[in-house]
Order: structure tokens, then sequence, then C-alpha cells
């Protein structure tokens, strides 16, 4: 297995697939590069250079007992990128994935070709209600004491439309039910799970959008509602971020890499060529 044991302290299981324009895949909160198996890694790696990797506390990576923060994600991000002699990637954050990878753009803008947020945001000012204050609210903590810890995570994945619409779970029982078992298979456990939350819950980079100089697409479901409202979020990226493109999803919630994978890897794909070099 590849670990690249990198200066910010950690050892990080990487894979490379592929050649052409480099893409980095950042996974949301506690998700590690298996979840890009079965759509992802196969088809864009026909035309690109993709590279996924487990984030620190999660997977096969490993996971330190310390604070963890977006700043420290995306030194990690940066820190492959040396390990592997990658000069410059386009970046394609999911969720929390997307606040690491606006980050890195954001601290090393050189080593950044383009960035795509998808289903995430900015931090706390930018949501609506509750969830402009940081921290942890209280839906979620009722959902995590009331369910368990795998029970949380099982109903956010499986039993609400977080990440897949009614509609297609009324439908996909088994491609849903499919996606957890994988999903939960190298998805950060206790303690490490609450020290993601806590580091994507504590950042806040809504008033530095202005500086993003990279190509950026902003890419959201437009049922992706629930909760701390991304659609929300991603509309004040759009509005806020200099000469953005923003693609809404229509049917889609957080989940579009699973539930429309294949209309998904032609964006992607379409928006990295577009960007080949950074242009």
């Amino acid at each position: 297995m590849p670990i690249a044991s990198l200066p910010t302290g950690v050892d990080l299981y990487y894979e490379v697939h592929g050649s052409g324009e480099p893409l980095v895949l950042v996974p949301s909160t506690a998700f590690a590069a298996n979840v890009w198996q079965p759509y992802q890694v196969p088809e864009l790696s026909k035309q690109l250079q993709l590279i996924v990797f487990d984030p620190r506390g999660t997977g096969r990576s490993s996971k330190p007992a310390d604070f963890y923060t977006i700043e420290r994600m995306a030194a990690d991000v940066v820190a492959l990128l040396d390990a592997i002699g990658v000069e410059s990637a386009h970046l394609l954050g999911h969720s929390m994935g997307g606040r690491i990878a606006m980050q890195t753009a954001l601290d090393w803008p050189g080593r950044v070709r383009s960035l795509i947020m998808a289903a995430s945001g900015s931090g706390p000012a930018a949501r609506d209600g509750h969830g402009i204050y940081p921290g942890l609210n209280f839906g979620w903590v009722d959902s995590l004491v009331t369910r368990g810890f795998e029970g949380h995570v099982h109903h956010e994945m499986v039993e609400s439309d977080a990440f897949f619409t009614d509609d297609y779970r009324a439908g996909h029982a088994k491609e849903v039910e499919d996606f957890f078992q994988l999903a939960w298979s190298q998805h950060a456990k206790w303690p490490e799970f609450l020290r993601l939350v806590m580091a994507r819950q504590n950042w806040e980079a809504t008033h530095r959008l202005g500086d993003l100089t990279v190509p950026v697409l902003v890419a959201c479901g437009d049922k992706d509602t629930a909760g701390s409202n991304h659609l929300r979020q991603a509309e004040a990226m759009r509005d806020q971020i200099p000469g953005a493109e923003f693609r809404l999803l229509p049917g889609q919630s957080h989940g579009f890499f699973w539930q429309a994978p294949q209309e998904t890897n032609d964006w992607i794909l379409e928006w990295v060529l577009r960007h080949a070099g950074g242009k």
C-alpha cells in the first residue's frame, strides 16, 4: 500500500491512477479514498492523473490524537503533492473536502490549477438560521446521542435525504445501503470522527472568498438543503468568489457523485480539461 510519511506529522495513504492533468479528490467529512472507487476512479483516470487519499484520521492513514484543523489538512495536501512529485493540481473537494481544498488554494495558490467546490461551503457565516453559529449544533449532537455513532452515520447516509433524495432511495435501497457499507468500512471511527467534525465546524473563510485567484467551479444539488443548507452556502460562494462558475444540479442532494455518477464525471472532466495547466 502506498503510504507517504509527510513533514506535517502524518502517514497518508494515497493512490495515483492514470495520467494527464492531475486532479486530487478530497473526500467529505470522515470519508476515505475508497468512496471514489466505484465510479470516479475507473472513469476519470482514463483521461486524468487521478490522486485520491485517506485524510488524517480516516482509513489507512495515521490517526494522531491531537487537534485537527482545516489548515493542517490543507498542509497535508500540499505535502502529499510534494511527496509524489506533482508541482500543481486541480482540486475537487466534496463537503468538508471543499473546505480543505479552498484553504489550500488560499494558502498555496501556485499549487492549485483550479478548484471545484462540490456540495461545500466557506464556513458558518454563509449559512442560515442556527447554522451561523460555530461549533456543534443541537440537531447533530441530539442525533449522535440518540442513535449512537454508527446509527447516526447510517441515518444520515441511508435514512435521510441528506445524501440521496427521497425518490432515489425509494427505488435504489440496495445501492444506498451498499454505499453506506463501502463508506463505513474506511470511515473515521471515534474519536477521530469528532476531531474532524470539530475542525469543520470551527473553520471560517467566508471573509476570504474575494482572495481566491484560481478558477473556481461551485457545484451543488438543488435538493441539498437539509441541515446546514449547502445550497445556500453554494449561492454565497457563487456571489462572492471573483469569476466563479456555478452549476446547479437538478434533483440532486449531497451525494450526487454516487446518485448520478456519469453525469457528475462528465462535467468534472469538462471543467478540468478546459482549465488544463491552470488556464
